[in-house]
C-alpha cells in the first residue's frame, strides 16, 4: 500500500515539481489481513480498519524505503506524513515515524482481494466456484474480490485468469 503525494500547494508545489527530474519513488506492497465489512440495508457503508499487525508492517516498510533511499544518496526523503513531510537523515525519519502511526500515512490500496471469494463451501465463500453471488440472481463476480485472498505478489494475472474463468463458465451455461 502506498500513495505518493508531493508536499505543498501553489508555488511551493510548483517548486517541488520543478525538481521532479531528481525524484525517485518507492512503494511498499503488503498483503493485509481481512478487516473490512459491508454494512447497511438502504444505504451501503463500506468499513475498512487496518489490522494492527499490518500497520506495523507498513511502518517498517516506510522505514526500509527511507533507509534504502538514503543509502542510494538521497538528500531527503518525503515521508508521506502531512505533519512532517520531509526527513533529511535516517535519524530524522526514525523520529518522524516514532511520533506517528499508519493512520497518519497517506495510503491507498490496489486490487483488494477476497471480499467476495469464490469457492464450493457456501458457509465460507459468498460466491460459488463459477463466480455467481450466492442468494442474488444474475450477479457475477469477476474482479480481484473473487480471489480467496491476496497472493502477496502483484495479482494482475491472477485477476485476469479468474475473470476469464468466470466468463467461460457463464458461456458454457
Amino acid at each position: 500500500m502506498g500513495s505518493f503525494v508531493l508536499p505543498g500547494l501553489g508555488g511551493e508545489l510548483r517548486r517541488e515539481l520543478e525538481g521532479a527530474d531528481r525524484l525517485a519513488t518507492l512503494g511498499a506492497m503488503i498483503a493485509d489481513r481481512p478487516s473490512g465489512r459491508v454494512l447497511g440495508r438502504d444505504r451501503t457503508l463500506i468499513r475498512y480498519d487496518l489490522d494492527r499487525r499490518d500497520a506495523g508492517r507498513l511502518m517498517r516498510a516506510v522505514h526500509a524505503m527511507g533507509e534504502l533511499l538514503f543509502a542510494a544518496g538521497a538528500d531527503e526523503v518525503l515521508t508521506g506524513v502531512p505533519t512532517a513531510p520531509r526527513a533529511r537523515t535516517l535519524a530524522e525519519l526514525d523520529a518522524v515515524l516514532a511520533r506517528v502511526g499508519a493512520r497518519q500515512l497517506h495510503l491507498s490500496a490496489y486490487h483488494p482481494t477476497g471480499t467476495v471469494a469464490a469457492g464450493a463451501d457456501p458457509g465460507r465463500f459468498p460466491a460459488d466456484a463459477t463466480g455467481r453471488l450466492r442468494g442474488v440472481q444474475g450477479v457475477l463476480i469477476s474482479d480481484a474480490s473473487v480471489l480467496p485472498g491476496c497472493p502477496e505478489v502483484n495479482p494482475q494475472l491472477s485477476i485476469m485468469a479468474a475473470a476469464l474463468a468466470v466468463v467461460e463458465a457463464q458461456l458454457e451455461r
